[in-house]
């Protein structure tokens, strides 16, 4: 089945349950996808603001409460949203359901990536990116040293594990498969769910796409040497940022205006002081116990330098140009867009 038309199944589906008022459902995503697991209590805002009551609003993000949501957890407790007159719900589920929702006025915020956008609005999903939070496209493909894998063209008559045909991974292989002009036919690509560190370590696969702050370091830390080709390195495509409802971002500019001021501060104060920042993480999620933070320190390492930028927030046209043509050329988007519709920087700050 054709990538995108997988994505209007979804969003036929999630409709349907909006139309029956039920909740979007809360099975977690990495970047969009994840296996489902029961997740913990959304995480809400400590402090409240002596000056009057707190807008309660929601930001759906993809995954589940994990070290790369740092820069909320920060924002959180460090009073961040609440110096905006805002408490924020922190609500995880699955990544194009919560863009869905935000269209239709059903969420406030969501998190998504550049993709997600662009095959929203294919489908007249009234949808606008408002903050860039990643870089650098998160996902890359890693493979044990030994298989000798330094560049695409390695691949050919190797074994490529994907978790599924679907969300950012995929998405992710589609284009490193695109930028070196690869025939895909001359790799074997294999659906392993989300099993990528267990079928590198078992040779289920000499390679696999993931996240490039996760299994890789998961791997490392069983002594397996590796090496990562980041996607990034061959494409630039527009990955995760703050999105909201055009109607939201028409009827109160304002509203989109602090969120997006408070998530900066989040991401500048979780880049300039990360070791605090961990901190704050381990207290929302008491899961990383001592023995699983050196390794879940280090994600976080990772996960800033594809957040670090002197312009943070602010979009590329040149970028969502970038994905448009990718994706049109690959098959994924079957509709003309325009760049300057997809995206505004007009709540962007820069000092």
């Amino acid at each position: 089945m054709k990538f995108w038309m997988k994505w209007i199944f979804l969003f036929a589906a999630l409709f349907s349950l909006v139309a029956c008022g039920a909740e979007a459902a809360q099975a977690p995503t990495q970047a969009g996808e994840a296996p489902a697991q029961e997740a913990p209590a959304a995480a809400t805002e400590a402090p409240a603001q002596a000056s009057g009551e707190l807008r309660k609003v929601r930001l759906g993000v993809g995954y589940i409460p994990d070290v790369q949501f740092a820069p909320f957890y920060v924002a959180q407790r460090k009073g961040f949203f609440a110096e905006e007159g805002l408490e924020v719900e922190i609500e995880y589920g699955f990544e194009n359901d919560f863009v869905a929702l935000a269209a239709q006025g059903e969420r406030e915020f969501a998190v998504a990536s550049g993709d997600q956008v662009i095959l929203a609005r294919a489908q007249g999903l009234p949808i606008t990116y408002v903050m860039k939070w990643y870089q650098r496209f998160p996902v890359a493909l890693v493979s044990p040293a030994d298989k000798g894998i330094t560049k695409p063209e390695d691949l050919v008559g190797k074994k490529v594990g994907l978790p599924g045909f679907f969300g950012a991974s995929f998405i992710g292989w589609k284009g490193l498969i695109y930028a070196a002009q690869l025939d895909e036919n001359a790799i074997e690509v294999k659906d392993i769910g989300f099993t990528q560190t267990a079928a590198i370590q078992q040779g289920v696969v000499d390679a696999a796409m993931i996240y490039i702050a996760n299994e890789p370091n998961q791997l490392r830390s069983q002594g397996i040497e590796v090496n990562v080709l980041q996607v990034s390195d061959y494409l630039d495509l527009v990955s995760n940022g703050i999105v909201v409802g055009d109607k939201l971002m028409a009827d109160d500019p304002d509203l989109a205006q602090r969120m997006v001021r408070a998530s900066l501060r989040g991401l500048q104060e979780t880049i300039a002081k990360p070791d605090e920042a961990f901190a704050i993480v381990r207290q929302v999620i008491p899961e990383i116990t001592d023995d699983k933070a050196p390794t879940q320190r280090k994600v976080l390492e990772d996960s800033i330098t594809l957040w670090q930028s002197d312009r943070l927030g602010e979009s590329s046209p040149q970028a969502w140009q970038e994905s448009i043509e990718f994706m049109s050329k690959t098959g994924l988007l079957e509709k003309t867009l325009q760049p300057e519709t997809l995206y505004t920087n007009k709540f962007i700050e820069i000092e």
